[in-house]
C-alpha cells in the first residue's frame, strides 16, 4: 500500500432500533468485500466495521451521527458502499427498509 489519505464521512443511523443485528450483519458483509480498514466512531468509541462485536459495542441509537473512516487501496469504494447502506436505510431482501 502506498500513501493513501483516509476517507472520512459522517453517516446517520436510520433504522428505528439503531444499529441492531440486521444492519450490523449487512455492514460486516459489505465491509468484508474490501481490503481497506473501515471504522465507525460514536460517542468516543471506535468500531472495526468488519467486527459485529465491535459494532454492537457502539450501541448507536437511531438518529446517531457516526464518523466513517476508510483507509487503504480501495478506501473510496469502501466509503461509498458503507455510506450507501446508511443512506438506503439498510433495506431488507425484497426492498423493504427498517
Amino acid at each position: 500500500m502506498g500513501d493513501v489519505t483516509p476517507i472520512r464521512r459522517q453517516v446517520t443511523v436510520t433504522p428505528e432500533n439503531g444499529l441492531h443485528l440486521n444492519p450490523i450483519t449487512q455492514l460486516v458483509r459489505k465491509a468484508l468485500m474490501f481490503s481497506s480498514s473501515i471504522s465507525l466512531s460514536f460517542d468516543g468509541r471506535k468500531a472495526d466495521v468488519k467486527s459485529a462485536f465491535d459494532l454492537m459495542l457502539l450501541a448507536a441509537p437511531s438518529g446517531a451521527i457516526l464518523e466513517l473512516e476508510t483507509n487503504g487501496d480501495d478506501a473510496p469504494a469502501a466509503a461509498d458502499a458503507i455510506a450507501h447502506l446508511f443512506e438506503s436505510g439498510f433495506p431488507l431482501p425484497g426492498g423493504v427498509s427498517h
